[in-house]
């Protein structure tokens, strides 16, 4: 059977509502184009500028949300039959953060996960990364796409995952990165890493891919790699793209990775953030090769040359076309420096037979024993934690009670007063615990902490003690693992 001949699940509406995830980046802004006479789309901002602006000229209806709110999520996510997943957070969303990206992944996806449960969506579409054969050695950036993957599975909605590498349209940061350094270098050297296979796929063949999934059982819990070129060495990949744009660097090769060197001089000559490169770049020691399979087989019928996946890329100039999210971006970062909040996430390991509330509970007490003398960690008649100094008896930090904090498997507090915190924000700051991963690990996170302390000290007194009793807590937690 092939593809075209398969039904689709019976629609709710005449055009399905799809709630998307990273809408306004470059692959969601393809989707929402492309598909926007088939789907209604629902888009999922953090962006106060984006979501006050109604609906776009593809028919999006923008809605404000938090994906690290999980409240805040489900809301916006409500009457959606189908959510699209597409969030990387490789860029800052705080004016600090406290985090790896893994780490942020993970919480956003499993975010994401129990919202699409919680509003009955009937199914999630995922856009991944290629993977390798040999999967006992992944880059960091690659073991997170696939511990996504698997977080998305955890609640039993239905997940689609589309694997690519490499995706070519006007936009992309990776072709960015590419054609940037085609125009910017007339001399490259390529380390030894530039000899790893790749398969790029044209945004083109992504948005079909994701419009023959929606709604097809047949997909439901499927895994389906995306290329629509031929596999090429990274070296290869870029000269075939200066030859494509009228260029012809001279090139030589060292035997050395030198990935360090790399991370800079791709991001100083690309001019893409280092925050972005850096995660990326590691993954290149892998060969990506996309595997047939009959979805990608499907695309194939309809061919796009590496050549027109190039020229597709570049404005009626020769120049790369932006990203789609650079419209808002700068005035997005500007908020989020003025706002002066803090984002710190952390995964611990979680004690056999341990859940997030006993975590919670512990957690004062440890404090209390840690710092003897010093720090006292107390409830108050209502239920909240009082962070004071021993003496004289000053509340440093006031956490009170969430609804959340009565399930097991999750522990959340507002941060409502102590001499540490301001109180006049909305909303307020949250220190969270949220057991993952089967239990696995838990996960310790504050968002939206605002610090009463005037910016510069807190950097350089608060946060990294903060930092420092979360790593020793952790630290705890191993310790009552006898198996460790």
């Amino acid at each position: 059977m092939t593809l075209k001949l398969l039904t689709k699940l019976p629609k709710v509406s005449e055009k399905p509502k799809v709630a998307i995830a990273g809408g306004s980046g470059f692959v969601g802004s393809a989707l929402r184009k492309a598909l926007a006479d088939s789907y209604d789309w629902i888009g999922l901002t953090r962006s106060e500028a984006r979501a006050t602006g109604g609906k776009d000229d593809t028919g999006t209806e923008w809605r404000l949300s938090d994906l690290y709110s999980f409240p805040k999520l489900e809301t916006s996510m409500a009457g959606a039959e189908v959510a699209v997943y597409l969030v990387h957070s490789m860029l800052p969303s705080s004016r600090l953060t406290q985090a790896n990206f893994a780490n942020l992944d993970l919480l956003l996806a499993d975010n994401f996960a129990r919202a699409s449960a919680a509003v009955g969506i009937k199914q999630i579409i995922y856009l991944g990364g290629l993977i390798p054969e040999d999967q006992s050695h992944l880059s960091p950036h690659l073991a997170s796409r696939l511990e996504v993957e698997e977080i998305l599975r955890s609640t039993g909605v239905p997940l689609t995952v589309l694997r690519a590498g490499i995706v070519f349209g006007p936009g992309g940061s990776s072709t960015q990165i590419l054609l940037n350094l085609c125009y910017q270098l007339p001399v490259m050297v390529f380390p030894k890493w530039t000899s790893s296979l790749t398969q790029s796929v044209d945004i083109r063949h992504v948005t079909r891919a994701v419009d023959l999934s929606i709604g097809h059982p047949d997909h439901f819990n499927q895994t389906y790699d995306l290329a629509s070129h031929r596999a090429r060495s990274y070296g290869i990949l870029i000269t075939d793209t200066a030859h494509v744009i009228g260029k012809q660097p001279f090139s030589f090769t060292v035997p050395m990775n030198s990935f360090t060197l790399s991370k800079y001089w791709v991001s100083f000559f690309s001019g893409v953030s280092g925050d972005l490169v850096n995660p990326l770049l590691e993954s290149l020691k892998h060969d990506l090769v996309a595997r047939p399979n009959p979805l990608m087989q499907e695309l194939h019928e309809d061919p796009i040359s590496f050549e027109e996946s190039i020229k597709n890329c570049l404005d009626e100039n020769g120049h790369p076309v932006p990203n789609p999210r650079s419209q808002t971006q700068s005035k997005d970062n500007r908020l989020i420096q003025k706002a002066r909040r803090v984002r710190s996430v952390q995964r611990l390991p979680l004690p056999p037979n341990w859940d997030a509330w006993d975590v919670a509970d512990q957690y004062g007490n440890w404090l209390t024993r840690s710092f003897r003398g010093m720090i006292q960690v107390n409830r108050d008649d209502e239920g909240a934690l009082l962070f004071q100094v021993a003496f004289p008896r000053i509340t440093l930090l006031k956490l009170s009670p969430s609804p959340l904090t009565r399930q097991r498997n999750r522990q959340v507090f507002y941060i409502t007063g102590g001499i540490l915190a301001r109180t006049d924000v909305d909303p307020p700051g949250r220190l969270e615990f949220r057991s993952v991963c089967n239990n696995q690990y838990v996960m310790a996170a504050i968002h939206g902490f605002s610090p009463a302390l005037p910016w510069f000290i807190y950097n350089f007194t608060q946060a990294p003690v903060h930092l420092w009793v979360m790593h020793a807590f952790g630290r705890f937690l191993k310790r009552q693992n006898p198996s460790l």
